[in-house]
Protein backbone atom coordinates (compact mmCIF):
# COMPACT_ATOMS: atom_id res chain seq x y z
CA UNK A 1 0.00 0.00 0.00
CA UNK A 2 0.92 3.32 -0.69
CA UNK A 3 -0.02 6.95 0.63
CA UNK A 4 -3.79 7.95 -0.25
CA UNK A 5 -5.59 11.11 -0.52
CA UNK A 6 -8.94 12.09 -1.50
CA UNK A 7 -9.14 14.25 -4.11
CA UNK A 8 -12.22 16.71 -5.54
CA UNK A 9 -12.95 19.12 -8.19
CA UNK A 10 -14.45 22.15 -7.12
CA UNK A 11 -15.64 24.20 -10.10
CA UNK A 12 -16.53 27.91 -9.16
CA UNK A 13 -16.41 29.32 -12.47
CA UNK A 14 -19.19 29.80 -14.77
CA UNK A 15 -17.67 27.55 -17.50
CA UNK A 16 -18.66 23.77 -17.95
CA UNK A 17 -15.06 21.82 -17.61
CA UNK A 18 -14.05 18.49 -19.13
CA UNK A 19 -11.12 17.17 -17.15
CA UNK A 20 -8.48 14.65 -18.25
CA UNK A 21 -5.95 12.53 -16.15
CA UNK A 22 -2.53 11.71 -18.50
CA UNK A 23 1.11 11.06 -17.56
CA UNK A 24 0.18 8.55 -14.35
CA UNK A 25 3.17 6.83 -13.04
CA UNK A 26 3.04 4.39 -10.10
CA UNK A 27 -0.69 5.30 -8.82
CA UNK A 28 -3.37 2.72 -8.63
CA UNK A 29 -6.02 3.14 -10.51
CA UNK A 30 -9.59 1.66 -10.97
CA UNK A 31 -10.65 -0.09 -7.83
CA UNK A 32 -7.12 -1.44 -7.21
CA UNK A 33 -6.84 -0.95 -3.59
CA UNK A 34 -9.80 1.37 -3.48
CA UNK A 35 -8.47 3.88 -5.78
CA UNK A 36 -10.05 5.34 -8.80
CA UNK A 37 -8.00 7.86 -10.20
CA UNK A 38 -9.66 7.22 -13.42
CA UNK A 39 -13.25 8.74 -12.10
CA UNK A 40 -11.01 12.37 -13.14
CA UNK A 41 -10.16 11.42 -16.94
CA UNK A 42 -13.03 12.40 -19.41
CA UNK A 43 -15.38 14.11 -16.59
CA UNK A 44 -17.89 16.65 -17.13
CA UNK A 45 -18.04 19.35 -14.29
CA UNK A 46 -20.84 22.06 -14.76
CA UNK A 47 -20.47 25.62 -12.90
CA UNK A 48 -20.75 25.74 -9.88
CA UNK A 49 -20.68 21.62 -9.02
CA UNK A 50 -18.23 20.12 -7.05
CA UNK A 51 -17.16 16.30 -8.25
CA UNK A 52 -17.34 14.37 -6.56
CA UNK A 53 -20.07 15.89 -4.23
CA UNK A 54 -19.12 14.51 -1.15
CA UNK A 55 -15.76 13.94 0.78
CA UNK A 56 -13.45 13.01 -2.34
CA UNK A 57 -12.56 10.34 -4.45
CA UNK A 58 -9.54 8.30 -3.18
CA UNK A 59 -6.69 7.63 -4.70
CA UNK A 60 -3.34 6.12 -3.73
CA UNK A 61 0.09 5.44 -4.48
CA UNK A 62 1.88 2.58 -5.64
CA UNK A 63 5.06 2.18 -3.82
CA UNK A 64 6.51 -1.48 -4.24
CA UNK A 65 7.22 -3.97 -7.02
CA UNK A 66 8.83 -1.72 -10.53
CA UNK A 67 6.93 1.51 -7.99
CA UNK A 68 9.27 0.98 -5.04
CA UNK A 69 11.51 3.99 -4.39
CA UNK A 70 9.62 5.79 -7.45
CA UNK A 71 7.63 9.03 -7.04
CA UNK A 72 4.05 8.61 -8.27
CA UNK A 73 3.02 11.58 -10.22
CA UNK A 74 -0.02 12.40 -12.74
CA UNK A 75 -0.90 15.35 -14.39
CA UNK A 76 -4.82 16.95 -14.22
CA UNK A 77 -5.65 19.23 -17.16
CA UNK A 78 -9.04 21.17 -17.09
CA UNK A 79 -10.48 22.16 -20.37
CA UNK A 80 -13.31 24.60 -21.00
CA UNK A 81 -16.08 21.58 -22.19
CA UNK A 82 -17.67 24.23 -24.84
CA UNK A 83 -14.46 25.20 -26.76
CA UNK A 84 -11.93 22.77 -25.66
CA UNK A 85 -9.22 25.54 -24.79
CA UNK A 86 -7.58 24.24 -21.65
CA UNK A 87 -7.51 26.07 -18.74
CA UNK A 88 -4.88 24.43 -17.11
CA UNK A 89 -3.15 21.66 -15.90
CA UNK A 90 -1.78 20.46 -12.43
CA UNK A 91 1.23 18.20 -11.80
CA UNK A 92 0.98 16.21 -9.29
CA UNK A 93 3.80 14.12 -7.22
CA UNK A 94 4.03 11.91 -4.34
CA UNK A 95 7.27 11.44 -2.84
CA UNK A 96 6.89 11.11 1.31
CA UNK A 97 4.34 13.76 0.65
CA UNK A 98 1.75 15.29 -1.59
CA UNK A 99 3.41 18.54 -4.10
CA UNK A 100 2.07 19.83 -7.43
CA UNK A 101 2.50 22.77 -9.46
CA UNK A 102 -0.32 24.53 -11.83
CA UNK A 103 0.17 26.03 -15.20
CA UNK A 104 -2.21 28.66 -14.67
CA UNK A 105 -2.43 29.43 -10.62
CA UNK A 106 -4.75 32.78 -11.68
CA UNK A 107 -7.28 30.24 -12.54
CA UNK A 108 -6.81 26.95 -10.71
CA UNK A 109 -5.99 26.94 -7.24
CA UNK A 110 -4.91 23.41 -5.25
CA UNK A 111 -5.63 22.83 -1.38
CA UNK A 112 -3.39 19.99 0.09
CA UNK A 113 -4.24 19.39 3.97
CA UNK A 114 -5.76 17.40 6.45
CA UNK A 115 -5.26 14.27 7.91
CA UNK A 116 -6.36 12.07 5.95
CA UNK A 117 -5.07 14.61 3.09
CA UNK A 118 -7.63 15.90 1.13
CA UNK A 119 -6.75 17.56 -2.31
CA UNK A 120 -9.23 20.16 -3.23
CA UNK A 121 -8.55 21.78 -7.10
CA UNK A 122 -10.88 24.59 -7.25
CA UNK A 123 -11.79 25.96 -10.50
CA UNK A 124 -11.97 30.07 -10.88
CA UNK A 125 -13.10 32.07 -14.30
CA UNK A 126 -9.84 32.08 -16.23
CA UNK A 127 -8.77 35.72 -16.76
CA UNK A 128 -10.73 36.69 -19.90
CA UNK A 129 -8.10 37.28 -22.21
CA UNK A 130 -7.11 34.75 -24.81
CA UNK A 131 -9.86 32.84 -23.35
CA UNK A 132 -13.46 32.65 -25.10
CA UNK A 133 -15.39 31.65 -22.15
CA UNK A 134 -18.55 33.77 -22.22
Amino acid sequence: MGNSANMKVVNVSNLALQTFVTDVECMYDNGQEGSNLSAFNDTNIGPGVAYPSDTGQFIETKNSGSCFGVTSTFDLVINDLNTSQEIGQVNFEENGGWYYKCTNPSAIHVDISGDPTMIAVTVQQPPSEGHNGR
